[in-house]
């Protein structure tokens, strides 16, 4: 097969990537999210061209160029999804020969959405080239000019290419996963599978299936299924929270970490597994240690390479760096031209205290940006919680000047607490994840300001 076409394809790490007969049967197909065009869709291939979309003309580039043998390049179409998502796509496409017989064409494009379907782009793989081994991100992915992420990603750099265990410490929002991923990505690898799993998201008594297959009749309904490690071989294993599971637990993942060897459900017969595991907590692990809630073996184990991910507010310059590049993401994306935001907005943002870190930036930034009239974001377009913890930030940087820091640092972290429980409605779950800690540790908290409270109303 060669192709006849004498322009260049589009040049992008994201470029998706359809390939079909001159029937417009896709054949080969390589696309950064299919939940563009149906839930739970992994592969385009063998499906027809028009399946995809319900308001493909006829005369649509792809179809010309499988069917007639037209080279169209620079094309731009707005088209509707299967799923009735609206958007844009442009590229360029070109008919593909065996010899002199037309056997197909190839499509090389992206897709751009409207605001009003920007949460599908946090779908949206942006490294094509890393779609296949389940991941998105790669080290130049993490964004940063703060000397301390620098030298987390010179670190990245010069762990990847052992097979050390790694365990990762940052508080909700902090890119964990990012730095798992881009480990694995730097990694010998990375041409195998990069399987996450957080461990508080489902049941303990589910994930130890999840993790170690299961066996055929071993309770009722079970099915011989191999578990994330065996599917891992090769490659890495992510386990975010591993905090949040039993001591008993903790020690059949120590026997299985130490050993290589796993075990299914109900099977007596042991398998070996190469697998790398990198870790993730979102407590201080001395303070995990301490309540006895991870076990030091395990943390040994995997802190072969500790990393400390810092929160936002302590990323020197970040906050404004990454407020323009989620900017420049966001008008990629739809075709916009947001202008990056003012001076007062940035100073908005510098004196707000970022419980949710990274990812709350970026969940305020695409708000302000859906929201957003003309090419400009207003003050009116940030959330009311960051405006009001911005002017309370004001408030205490002028008072209590005479405190100690412990004392202050104490009365600040309450005040940060209760606020984030109220915002969240008092919703336990809701307000432990913004602030990146535990329910039960939230819940102490609680209790112990309410301790306060009834002791100073008894001294009264």
């Amino acid at each position: 097969m060669n192709e006849k076409g004498t322009g260049m394809l589009i040049d992008s790490k994201d470029a998706d990537i359809l390939l079909v007969d001159t029937e417009g049967q896709i054949v080969f197909d390589d696309i950064g999210n299919y939940r563009y065009f149906q839930l739970g869709m992994t592969s385009a291939r063998g499906k027809n061209i028009r399946e995809l979309f319900c308001n493909l003309p006829e005369n649509y580039p792809l179809l010309r160029a499988c069917q007639k043998g037209e080279t169209v390049e620079n094309f731009r179409e707005v088209l509707t999804t299967g799923r009735g998502v609206k958007l844009t796509k442009t590229g360029s496409c070109y008919p593909v020969y065996d010899g002199q017989e037309l056997v197909g064409a190839i499509e090389v494009g992206r897709f751009y959405y409207g605001k009003d379907n920007m949460r599908e782009i946090e779908q949206h793989s942006g490294n094509m080239f890393y779609r296949k081994n389940q991941t998105r991100y790669i080290l130049d992915d993490i964004i940063t000019q703060d000397p301390g992420m620098m030298e987390i990603k010179s670190r990245i750099s010069s762990i990847a290419l052992s097979n050390a265990n790694v365990l990762i410490y940052g508080k909700t929002g902090t890119g964990k996963e990012l730095v798992a991923q881009a480990i694995h990505n730097s990694s010998r690898r990375y041409p195998k599978k990069f399987l996450s799993q957080n461990c508080s998201a489902i049941p303990e008594s589910l994930l130890e299936s999840v993790l170690f297959g299961t066996t055929k009749g071993s309770f009722t309904g079970a099915v011989d299924s191999m578990g994330l490690f065996e599917e891992a071989e090769g490659g890495t294993i992510f386990l975010d929270e591993i905090n949040s599971i039993s001591p008993e637990m903790q020690s059949k993942l120590l026997k299985t970490i130490e050993s290589k060897k796993i075990r299914r459900i109900g099977s007596d017969k042991e398998t070996y597994v190469d697998f790398r595991v990198v870790a993730a907590v979102n407590e201080d692990p001395a303070d995990l240690i301490r309540e006895k809630r991870l076990k030091p073996d395990l943390l040994y184990r995997l802190a072969v390479v500790y990393i400390r991910l810092p929160d936002l507010v302590e990323r020197e310059g970040d906050i404004a760096l990454l407020s323009r590049h989620f900017i420049d993401y966001f008008n990629e994306k739809t075709h916009s031209h947001i202008e990056y935001p003012s001076e007062e907005i940035i100073e908005i943002f510098q004196n707000y205290s970022w419980p949710g870190n990274v990812r709350e930036l970026r969940n305020v930034i695409e708000g302000a940006f859906a929201f957003a009239e003309g090419d400009k974001i207003q003050k009116a377009d940030i959330p009311s919680y960051v405006l009001e913890d911005e002017t309370s930030c004001k408030i205490r940087a002028g008072t209590d000047k005479d405190k100690g820091l412990k004392e202050y640092m104490t009365e600040l972290e309450k005040e940060i607490v209760l606020e984030a429980f109220s915002r969240k409605r008092q919703n336990l779950t809701e307000a432990a994840e913004v602030l990146g800690i535990s329910k039960q540790l939230l819940r102490y908290k609680l209790d112990s300001y309410q301790e306060e409270k009834d002791e100073a109303e008894e001294g009264l």
